[in-house]
Formats: structure tokens, C-alpha cells, sequence
């Protein structure tokens, strides 16, 4: 997210992580073997609205993404990115082991902006994508065609549709908007 080596990523994805962890990535992030911990400063957390902001050294030399200025539109094509399925590990001494690490991307479209609360409290600044992010997706971008991040996938939405006595699921994709990201990074002086 920025050259001084902060991320951001979906709350719900650190929950249960103890403090000062070191993460052990055995795969590529995202084309890059880290062989190291990477020790990782919370900056900003929030868990009502699903919401982390971390610090990495930046040395490792991360990749920064460029983020959107503008409000994504109903209608436009975006893709969720992510590393779905990892297998994690949390090892005696504090480090965490992410293995079988895979990149994953899904192209789709916004459907609709929506106010999502969550049963756990959660509540979502967000739109609604046609299609959902594999499980292990969350806290990924989700791109433009023009290469911006417009958001950070975080949840699947399901309802129920009966149609003339036939009963159907519909699933979809939820992601924070990052003009709603943005305005908290500044309340805070963050970036």
C-alpha cells in the first residue's frame, strides 16, 4: 500500500494472531521467495468494520499497489486477487508458517453497493460483486482493468431466492471500498 512497507488486509484475517508474531511465508509473495519472519507492526485495527492496517519492514521489498481515488461503479469489471487455501501454522516461537501458497484470480463485475452488518458485528462499507473470492481470499485486492485496487475482498453474501416454489441460492461477493479505507487512513494520519 505504501513504500514504507504498510499493508492493509481484512481484519478478520489477523484475528487470533498473537501479538508480536512473525510470519514465515514458504511460498511467493506475490512472485518473491521469503525465507525469513517477517515481523509485522499493527498500525490501525478495527474489528467492527473488518479493517487492519500493518507494518512490514520495507527492505523485503513488497510490491506497492496504487489505490483508486474513485468510487467503483455498478457495472464495472474488476478481479479479486488473493492466495486462497494456504495452510497455516503457528510454531512455539511466535512465527507463522503460510505454506501451499497458490495466487488466485477471478474476474467479475460490480453489481451494487451495500451497507453489510455482519451477526458478529462486523459492518461493511462495501459493493457486491457477481461472483464470490475462494475461502483464504480475504483481505486480497480487488483491481480494476486500470490496475487501481477499488477494494478488499472480505465476505460472501448468500440469500435465498423462491421463485414459484422453486427455491434457489445466490451467492456473492462482498468488498470494502477503498475510498471508505481512505477516509479512515486520514481520520487517522495514517499513509
Amino acid at each position: 500500500m505504501s513504500d514504507d512497507g504498510l499493508f492493509l488486509t481484512a481484519n478478520h484475517v489477523i484475528t487470533g494472531v498473537p501479538p508480536n508474531s512473525r510470519l514465515l511465508y514458504c511460498g511467493s509473495v506475490p512472485h518473491k521467495i521469503l525465507n525469513q519472519p517477517v515481523e509485522i507492526k499493527e498500525v490501525y485495527s478495527d474489528k467492527v468494520k473488518d479493517i487492519y492496517i500493518g507494518q512490514v519492514d520495507k527492505s523485503i521489498g513488497l510490491p506497492k499497489l496504487e489505490l483508486s481515488k474513485e468510487k467503483v461503479k455498478i457495472g464495472q469489471s474488476v478481479c479479486l486477487c488473493g492466495y486462497p487455501l494456504a495452510q497455516i501454522f503457528l510454531n512455539p516461537d511466535k512465527s507463522i508458517n503460510v505454506i501451499n501458497v497458490r495466487k488466485y484470480w477471478q474476474p467479475t463485475h460490480v453489481i451494487d453497493y451495500y451497507r453489510f452488518n455482519e451477526p458478529d458485528g462486523r459492518i461493511y462499507e462495501s459493493f457486491i460483486t457477481q461472483h464470490t473470492s475462494l475461502n483464504g481470499m480475504s483481505g486480497g485486492p480487488v483491481f480494476g482493468t486500470d490496475g487501481l485496487v477499488y477494494g478488499i475482498d472480505v465476505a460472501t453474501f448468500t440469500r435465498k431466492i423462491d421463485h414459484k416454489n422453486n427455491p434457489m441460492t445466490v451467492h456473492n461477493g462482498v468488498a470494502i471500498e477503498i475510498l471508505y479505507i481512505s477516509e479512515i487512513l486520514k481520520k487517522h494520519n495514517i499513509a
